[in-house]
């Protein structure tokens, strides 16, 4: 027991190790620009986007309580908004891989089984899709003219995202509801899936679905909630939306409120939607193309780096705090235990 505990302890900290050399790479690449950025803007500025951020999380943290409260009560809006930072600073030193993994690690550590942990998670990205989806269209209609003038073809890309958006949402919802679609989703892939691999991705696929229909059945039984909850989604991304008008409003005083908050809920939608050229993130691909003929490269670039400090780095800055805090209190509750076997002994 001696041994085990302290290859635990050391293990632990060869990990934590392992987070600050990822963290220091990501500093030198990816993190550099934001961080130079942000120490470039004033400082006015610079609290409104983090006021933005804080929000968000704030927001997230009680949709995740409503959605998460379903399976344990003493789920917290603290916890949702924990949640969410513990999986956005996943997110980065994984480069995305393993998000997921992250919240659904976090529900079972807070008494959810796994199973409804895998639910909930999936349930917050099937509202989060909703929402954006419901946002470009409210954003769309009252634009139709001006991009129809000045970029049309910019119409028919964001009705494309939309149409994806609803077809993703469509399927896992009716795969979700009507247990005999399930059933002959899965006869139909077995029977024209030969290889393992392939197999292997639809059952966990419907492990995904089956834990989904818990949450989902679960929530119903409260019919109110799922209204309240698409509420806070809705509201959630508005606090991201506006970070672009926010940022460029001084500097662009002809720049249209409604025209910013659309492009940017357009560029959320695209970036799950459009494939990207190498080398250059899908949303950030898509956000400099929408905005550059407006407020031009500079600008538009500076914005789209504080909106990702709002974003991501924001919550991860969070996330990684919880995590030192976990890992320090494993590390010390192992260490306790080696301690102690080497007394009895």
């Amino acid at each position: 027991m001696k041994k085990r505990a302290a290859l635990k302890a050391l293990l632990n900290i060869l990990f934590v190790i392992g987070i600050f050399i990822i963290l220091g790479y990501l500093i030198k690449n990816s993190l550099r620009d934001i961080l130079a950025q942000l120490f470039q803007t004033p400082p006015l500025i610079v609290g409104g986007v983090i006021l933005c951020g804080s929000l968000y999380i704030l927001v997230e943290g009680e949709n995740l309580r409503k959605m998460a409260g379903s399976f344990q009560k003493t789920f917290s809006r603290g916890d949702g908004a924990l949640a969410m930072c513990y999986a956005a600073f996943y997110r980065l030193v994984t480069f995305g891989a393993g998000t997921l993994v992250a919240e659904v690690n976090f529900y079972h550590s807070k008494g959810l089984r796994l199973s409804q942990g895998v639910g909930v998670t999936a349930l917050h990205m099937v509202m989060y899709k909703v929402a954006l989806f419901t946002w470009a269209l409210i954003s769309l209609i009252p634009q139709l003219v001006f991009f129809q003038g000045e970029r049309p073809l910019i119409i028919w890309a964001v009705l494309f995202a939309m149409v994806v958006t609803f077809v993703i949402v469509a399927v896992l919802l009716s795969l979700t509801l009507s247990l005999k679609f399930q059933v002959l989703f899965v006869k139909f892939s077995h029977k024209f899936m030969k290889r393992k691999q392939f197999r292997n991705a639809v059952d966990k696929i419907n492990l995904q679905i089956y834990s989904l229909r818990e949450a989902v059945d679960s929530i119903l039984l409260e019919r109110p909630l799922i209204f309240r909850i698409y509420l806070l989604n809705l509201l959630k991304v508005v606090f991201w939306f506006v970070i672009p008008y926010l940022v460029l409003a001084p500097e662009h005083p002809e720049l249209n409120f409604f025209l910013a908050f659309g492009l940017t809920s357009f560029a959320v939608i695209l970036a799950g939607s459009i494939p990207t050229p190498a080398g250059i993130g899908s949303f950030e691909f898509v956000y400099l193309l929408l905005f550059k003929p407006l407020v031009g490269t500079v600008d538009a670039v500076s914005s789209l780096l504080l909106y990702r400090f709002a974003s991501y780095v924001w919550p991860f800055l969070i996330g990684f705090g919880y995590f030192l805090v976990s890992q320090r209190r494993k590390i010390q509750t192992e260490i306790q235990e080696s301690k102690e076997d080497e007394g009895k002994e």
